[in-house]
């Protein structure tokens, strides 16, 4: 048996942060919520799941940490987003009806 390359071994370590990190059902919902919405504050994400506005701050900065959201400070509010295609286009994979 060949034996797996460094490079894909770190692209599969990836994959699977990737995975954990929208595997949590309210960091799911977030991440559909911005990119069906587009740029959302904090309170406005809080009707996910009705999750309280600090583990939503809390899931927010996760996503952050991974490169899965982006925000924009306007005056005073934060706003979230998710430009990434590929995000995108794993979301819509699950929007499957079973």
């Amino acid at each position: 048996m060949e034996k797996v390359s460094s490079e894909h071994r770190q692209k599969m370590i990836q994959r699977a942060d990737l995975l954990k990190a929208i595997g949590n059902p309210l960091r799911l919902c977030i991440i559909e919520k911005l990119i069906h919405e587009g740029p959302t504050s904090v309170s406005d994400i809080t009707s996910c799941m009705d999750a309280s506005q600090p583990a939503v701050s809390q899931h927010l900065r996760k996503l952050k940490d991974m490169g899965i959201v982006e925000s924009q400070k306007e005056e005073n509010r934060i706003y979230y987003s998710c430009t990434r295609e590929d995000i995108k286009k794993l979301i819509a994979c699950l929007d499957l009806e079973v």
